[in-house]
């Protein structure tokens, strides 16, 4: 195919300077830059017919032209004009647009679209689009994503003009048997449709073959860098687990069946002789933690370092504490890294870590720094994964050489999900939570039991236990009505005069965080009025109720994962929902916060309500930006592209030039490199 945008008629150097702005380079990146929405000008109708603040076609004679230019204030130019049909006249208006009094004529028959607007008791259009033929105009139109650098006409007459001149090139991708099987379109026929669909229906089919082909690809990717990983990609063997076990045999609790499995999943692993590239996914307080450090010990008992990468320093200190209380005594060394350290302790880390003086290094992104060089890295684990990107856990990875990986999240995702955000690891869930755990008793309410909570605080503390205030907000919006930190900071220091009320946010140094996080598991404070900041590394055995407010403003699993900073000793724990929202929606996010602790089971829900793009956004999995497909609206679609997979397994080789092709273009970099 062509490829230089130059190539194609009509596109100058000009014009292709503009749409590299857009991130478009060749006709490859034109042709695949799909649009936003579509603007249906088929259906035409008089003036008489005309509805306040909707988006008209109409065809009639235009009149009355005049062009004036205003050099002062905002120095516009403003064309004016009538526009008349059987039925009645409106007024038009375009500014900045000089180059009309050279095209349009008093008298011409002309086909509008525009936003219609009532002005007094007429109608007028503010910058509409015009046509003098019915076939150029009278179509769906695409509205693709701009800036300010390019008009939306000049990308729609770039990918016509690339359509006209090039569409016959599109390679086709999939397998005649396979679009056959599925009903697929041709690929040419589905890029043409998507941009300028003939119909309804043939915008539908179109756009189901282009999800379909984006997220199979994908996930034969995903499939591909597995088994790849598998068969060529050798690890250090680990048979000995005498200090594990006696790790294991010490504790004062007796494991739950997941962990007792996942235990011996890693064993596998580590004993394989192949890469363990595995995800340890369980609910908040499950034990996963106690599951890597037996991982740790393993490697630690051949002489090998290990390093555990979480997204906060709160997290990092806070399982730093625990590796020093669990694992120091079985003669492990351990080390904290992260941003916060002095240039001296800093230094003193690297020497460390290089030497091999450690054996087990926590910290935060600190850790994948060029600066940070292990002398024998086999272990890499990394906390709340859903937190980090592919990318990042490449390079984490690459810190060692071909080291096991131990990826762990705390948010419970749908299996479907799974398999596409994570279809490059093997999986193991711990769903039980540990049997001294009681359930936290969740409530939802509203404004009318405020003086009852308040009340509740008092009692809370008065038991000896403390206290989460979560805030969506950390300063007041007047464009939005939602509580802040800020001012319920004040509301709640006003209100409870005798508690020792502290605010906690996301914005304040590392220093101030530190010591108001210290004060809390000293006692020194009860009430922590706070942002989201400790959805992730705050464990506070003595947290007995968490009130979160505009409950309504998160989604379930991120719901559950504030809950779940509470309840994690044999104390009854409570959470105070404060809903807003008189919402349908809301009121069964609310309901079923109530009714479950199970993450799994509010996982499923939250997508259903809410979908994966509010469930945790896909860039941050580092997963390439869907072009076309939408987990949640596709997942019909994604579920017959993951059987399809199983179909299409057997004869994968003959995709690797396909693959290596489509995915190096959306990022996913060489395969088999």
């Amino acid at each position: 195919m062509i490829n230089e945008l130059t190539k194609v008629k009509g596109i100058g150097v000009k014009t292709q300077e503009k749409l590299n702005t857009l991130d478009i380079h060749n006709v490859k990146d034109l042709l695949l830059y799909y649009p936003r929405q579509y603007l249906d000008r088929t259906k035409v109708i008089n003036i008489s017919q005309i509805e306040e603040n909707s988006y008209v076609s109409l065809k009639g004679v235009i009149s009355n032209i005049s062009s004036k230019y205003m050099p002062y204030g905002r120095r516009l130019h403003i064309t004016n004009a009538i526009f008349k049909d059987e039925t009645g006249e409106i007024n038009l208006t375009w500014f900045n647009q000089s180059y009309l009094s050279k095209v349009l004529r008093n008298g011409s028959f002309i086909y509008l679209f525009g936003k219609a607007e009532k002005k007094g008791f007429f109608y007028s259009l503010t910058n509409p689009e015009f046509s003098f033929k019915k076939e150029d105009f009278i179509r769906i139109e695409p509205v693709y994503p701009k800036n300010t650098h390019i008009a939306q006409y000049e990308i729609r007459k770039s990918i016509k003009s690339a359509l006209d001149y090039t569409g016959h090139l599109i390679k086709e991708t999939l397998p005649e048997d396979v679009r056959k099987k599925y009903n697929l379109m041709d690929k040419e026929l589905a890029i043409k449709n998507i941009h300028y669909p003939s119909s309804p229906k043939a915008f539908y089919d179109a756009r189901r073959r282009l999800v379909f082909e984006e997220l199979f690809l994908m996930q034969l990717a995903l499939f591909t860098i597995k088994e790849n990983n598998k068969v060529s990609r050798k690890g250090n063997v680990y048979t000995n687990s005498n200090v594990a076990n006696t790790y294991i045999k010490n504790l004062p609790f007796t494991l739950t069946n997941g962990q007792v499995q996942a235990i011996k999943d890693i064993d596998m692993d580590l004993k394989s002789g192949k890469l363990m590239s595995r995800l340890l996914q369980g609910d908040v307080g499950s034990g996963k933690t106690l599951v890597s450090f037996y991982a740790v010990l393993k490697v630690f008992e051949k002489g090998d370092q290990s390093a555990l990468m979480v997204p906060t320093e709160i997290l990092a200190k806070q399982h730093f504490e625990n590796a020093q209380k669990d694992l120091s005594p079985l003669g492990v060394r351990c080390l904290l890294l992260v941003g916060s350290l002095s240039k001296k302790e800093k230094e003193e880390a690297y020497s460390k870590i290089e030497n091999g003086q450690v054996d087990l290094v926590i910290g935060t992104h600190a850790l994948i720094q060029k600066d940070v060089k292990f002398k024998n890295l086999t272990l890499c684990i990394t906390d709340e994964q859903h937190r980090f990107g592919v990318s990042q856990r490449t390079e984490f990875s690459q810190k060692g050489r071909q080291p096991h990986l131990l990826v762990m999240s705390a948010t419970p995702i749908p299996r479907t999900l799974a398999l596409v955000i994570y279809g490059d690891l093997d999986i193991s869930t711990i769903k039980e939570m540990p049997k001294e755990r009681k359930k936290v008793l969740t409530y939802a309410v509203d404004e009318s039991y405020r003086q009852r909570i308040i009340a509740f605080i008092e009692k809370i503390v008065n038991q000896g236990q403390q206290v989460f205030i979560v805030c969506p907000s950390i300063y007041e919006n007047p464009d939005i009505d939602i509580s802040d930190v800020t001012t319920k900071f004040e509301f709640y220091s006003k209100n409870l005069p005798k508690l020792k009320v502290d605010v906690l946010h996301g914005q304040m140094k590392n220093k101030e965080k530190s010591e108001i996080i210290n004060d809390f598991l000293d006692k020194k404070s009860q009430v922590l009025v706070t942002t989201t900041i400790i959805e992730v590394g705050i464990d506070i055995a003595n947290a007995g109720l968490i009130v979160i407010e505009d409950a309504q403003q998160f989604g379930l699993s991120q719901l559950h994962q504030l809950r779940g900073r509470v309840g994690r000793s044999n104390i009854q724990a409570y959470c105070i929902l404060f809903n807003q929202s008189e919402s349908e929606n809301a009121k069964k996010r609310m309901d079923a916060m109530v009714s479950s602790n199970d993450g799994f089971y509010l996982a499923e829900e939250d997508l259903a309500l809410r979908g994966p793009g509010d469930f945790f956004g896909v860039k941050q999995h580092g997963l390439p930006e869907f072009k076309i497909a939408n987990l949640y609206e596709d997942m019909d679609i994604l579920k017959l592209t993951q059987k399809a997979l199983v179909d299409e397994i057997k004869r994968s080789e003959c995709y690797k030039n396909l693959l290596e092709e489509e995915l190096l273009y959306i990022g996913y970099g060489n395969l088999w490199g």
